[in-house]
């Protein structure tokens, strides 16, 4: 590694020394293989130039929506948009879209956690002896060992489906058949085939229950706060932790003491906005899916324009930095592991109440970020740039 520029040059493959972590401070139930593999940065990967596939290795790229590796898994169509190869072992994500009666029966992960988002349509949840109706925009939070299972209940449905850790792809694999539709056949089978299923549970992480979608009383999802630990919770659409800072208000839907230091889930709202600074991280790596609006993102050299249903991803090591395109414009990040939380805290303020973002802009607290970049896993360009120069 290099130190000419501005910001390190990464000529190998490089796991950044555990001493990176002496000013961070990572849930003390992190698992360390997965710090180890969140400060591993790949070779020269800020010349990376992103391209709208799926890469193989872990660096920057993108996803246009619906545009992964897809597979038809009893009448819905999974689209992988992040693979363990894609991500360094560190996660793998996907939709699942599909119509009435398709879904996913009950079943539990011996060693992911897994988060739901209903993107679009309605859904029946079951988690954890409970059955939940839910609509667009519920999120749910699974830890590993719990069931859980969903089934649509709209024509037009669809589900993003985030796992921490890698494996999932060969229970995919297992499941279904790669196909190049992008929705459901009509008249879908939506019957699970056992056979299937056996070949699945002997492939990867899955065990299925012995009823696949049990008639519990069905419940609406109400929840508008956190647990305070790791536990299965739902939580309902437009609800969360929020924090406000500048025109842009964030609402975080899991945090690292809901995950065990894995991951955290924001969703941030806003109106348009300038380019944020130049930015990257040396110990974790941060995903986008825009869910509304448009987001205009730099990525290294390049630039990239993200729709609703699109994704990118930012492993350490990349620049990157975004500015809202529209007028409304939503997004979730998921950023594994957990450690940047502290982050929305540090920039703006807590106890937002609303569920929009704020007419007129709030304080922005950038100056209390500049003095936290260590304890951030924050490095800014343009001030380093602005340090060279000085010296």
């Amino acid at each position: 590694m290099t130190t000419n520029q501005p910001w390190p040059v990464f000529e190998a493959d490089t796991q950044l020394p555990a001493s990176f972590y002496d000013k961070v401070t990572p849930h003390p139930e992190t698992p360390e293989a997965l710090l180890a593999e969140g400060r591993t940065i790949t070779a020269h990967i800020q010349q990376v130039v992103p391209e709208a596939k799926l890469p193989g290795k872990k660096i920057p790229y993108y996803i246009p929506a619906d545009g992964g590796e897809r597979y038809l898994v009893a009448g819905t169509v999974v689209n992988v948009i992040s693979r363990a190869a894609d991500s360094g072992d560190i996660f793998e994500m996907f939709t699942v879209t599909g119509g009435k009666g398709a879904g996913q029966p009950v079943h539990q992960h011996n060693a992911h956690h897994v988060a739901l988002y209903l993107l679009d349509g309605e859904s029946e949840l079951w988690l954890d002896g409970e059955r939940y109706q839910m609509k667009k925009g519920d999120f749910a939070s699974i830890p590993e060992c719990v069931d859980y299972g969903f089934r649509f209940g709209a024509h037009r449905s669809k589900m993003l489906v985030w796992c921490s850790g890698p494996g999932i792809q060969h229970v995919l694999q297992a499941l279904g058949e790669p196909t190049a539709y992008y929705i459901q056949p009509n008249n879908a089978d939506t019957r699970w085939q056992p056979e299937r299923m056996r070949a699945a549970e002997q492939a990867g992480d899955i065990a299925f229950a012995a009823e696949a979608f049990p008639e519990y009383t069905i419940k609406p999802i109400t929840q508008a706060s956190l647990p305070e630990e790791t536990v299965p919770y739902t939580l309902a659409a437009d609800e969360g932790q929020k924090f406000v800072g500048g025109p842009e208000y964030f609402a975080l839907l899991a945090t690292q003491q809901n995950t065990g230091g894995k991951f955290f889930v924001v969703m941030s709202q806003g109106p348009q906005t300038p380019m944020i600074p130049r930015h990257y991280h040396n110990l974790h790596t941060e995903n986008f899916f825009c869910v509304d609006g448009a987001l205009d993102m730099i990525v290294n050299h390049s630039q990239v324009s993200l729709a609703p249903g699109d994704f990118a991803s930012i492993p350490a090591g990349t620049i990157h930095a975004y500015r809202m395109a529209k007028p409304f414009t939503r997004f979730m990040g998921f950023l594994t592991p957990g450690l940047f939380q502290n982050f929305f805290e540090t920039l703006g303020e807590a106890g937002y109440q609303a569920n929009v973002y704020p007419h007129e802009p709030h304080k922005l607290r950038f100056d209390r970020v500049l003095k936290e970049l260590e304890s951030l896993d924050l490095v800014i360009v343009e001030e380093q740039m602005r340090k060279m120069e000085s010296e």
